[in-house]
């Protein structure tokens, strides 16, 4: 197929330039995917790169809509400033790959040309703008870990809007996560008619009932779009904003209850590691010293629960501390995760007990029976907290919260090794 283009352009070289819609033969072969005739054609005739169709776009705006990467860095290679040409409608080919999806395309053309994310439609919209109202949230993350086009994030349009108030008007909720989550997101920024994104939220809301104080509270510790990550809660509402005082009060003194049965068990495991249950060998000798029971299953489960519960306890006062160090307020699903940490470390200071019990006294009946009612007791009351927990805080949302932290680093050691 190849040879054939080359024996055409040869006998008829205009045969390249006219077409249906006013595409040229390179139109064609980019929607075609022929790499090896589009290499053919910009051999013979390199000014088709900047040949537009009726409707305004070039050969590298269709291979950014179908999100061939290998067509996109050839074109590219050959020409860089056809990434600024766009069509009648002021759409770019970069807004052609962020409407259908293509991060990969994006990537590329940033990369050759970064100044090219700075273009807008007629509208005023940027590719951020248009990923969220394409619904494409991997090419949101996308432009969010990319260093170039950190200046799109509170970018607003000719309304005034933000990519996160299209977030909000949309209901794109999962976009949502990744904006809210972002410290970067300017979340008071107001559109041409002063509404601030959440304003738009509250309007939009079908109506209900006003929930009590204490459900309230709650709803402003699990709610992302109350935790501004740079500068704390960002209150929406007078009766918001009441809610986030006593929450943010609420809180830090949770946090410091937390922090202090962390510390309590970290010292009491601590302290158990070198009392063995059954004592250590005095007798002069080799085994000096070693615990008298080392062969006996019961020590050493005692001595596995007694490692663990010291291992989650030390993790979630040390996540307690970072959280709260973390902005201006602590860091609310920090403290979500170290109270998962301090019950697993309740749970196994119990299993400690325990199995140190029964290792001291292993062929009592009564001390079996009792250690099977505490064990049991200690299972309900998990699953009772777990369940509660669970209720109050959704999974997906401490995964999102965790995921944009790894993130924001990522983007943070990108930025340095870019100045390196």
């Amino acid at each position: 197929m190849k040879e054939i283009a080359d024996w055409i352009l040869t006998s008829c070289p205009l045969s390249a330039d006219g077409g249906s819609d006013g595409q040229t033969a390179l139109h064609a072969a980019v929607s075609a995917r022929h790499p090896g005739i589009v290499k053919t054609l910009l051999r013979s005739k390199p000014e088709l790169i900047k040949e537009a169709d009726h409707h305004g776009r070039t050969p590298l705006y269709y291979a950014a809509f179908s999100g061939c990467h290998k067509l996109v860095q050839q074109l590219l290679e050959l020409d860089i400033s056809s990434a600024h040409l766009v069509d009648r409608d002021g759409l770019s080919s970069l807004h052609a790959a962020a409407r259908n999806g293509h991060a990969k395309v994006i990537k590329e053309i940033i990369r050759q040309c970064p100044d090219a994310g700075e273009l807008v439609d007629l509208k005023g919209q940027n590719i951020l703008h248009v990923a969220v109202l394409s619904e494409r949230a991997n090419v949101v993350r996308c432009i969010l870990e990319t260093i170039e086009l950190e200046g799109l994030i509170n970018q607003p349009d000719h309304n005034g809007n933000t990519p996160l108030h299209l977030t909000i008007m949309e209901r794109r909720s999962w976009i949502a996560s990744y904006l809210l989550w972002d410290a970067r997101v300017d979340q008071t920024a107001r559109n041409a008619k002063g509404e601030t994104a959440f304003d738009i939220e509250e309007l939009t809301k079908e109506p209900r009932v006003i929930r009590s104080v204490a459900t309230l509270n709650w709803r402003q510790l699990r709610l992302p779009h109350h935790w501004n990550l740079g500068g704390g809660f960002f209150p929406c509402t007078n009766e918001q904003k009441d809610g986030v005082c006593n929450s943010e009060q609420t809180y830090k003194q949770n946090c410091q209850t937390l922090l202090m049965v962390a510390t309590l068990i970290t010292t009491v495991t601590f302290a158990a590691a070198f009392t063995m249950p059954g004592g250590y060998n005095n007798n002069p000798g080799p085994g000096q010293g070693v615990a008298l029971l080392r062969s006996s299953g019961c020590l050493k489960w005692f001595i596995i629960s007694d490692t663990i519960a010291m291992t989650c306890s030390i993790l979630a006062a040390s996540l307690i501390l970072w959280g709260t160090a973390f902005g201006k307020r602590p860091y609310v699903y920090c403290y979500v995760i170290a109270a998962l940490l301090t019950c697993i470390a309740l749970h196994s200071t119990a299993i400690s007990f325990l199995t140190g019990v029964l290792a001291v006294l292993p062929d009592e009946t009564y001390v079996r029976t009792m250690c099977n009612i505490a064990g049991t007791a200690f299972y309900v009351n998990t699953c009772l907290f777990l369940f509660r927990l669970a209720q109050i805080f959704s999974f997906s949302e401490i995964c999102l919260s965790m995921i944009s932290r790894l993130r924001k680093l990522k983007c943070i050691i990108n930025s340095h090794i870019a100045n390196i």
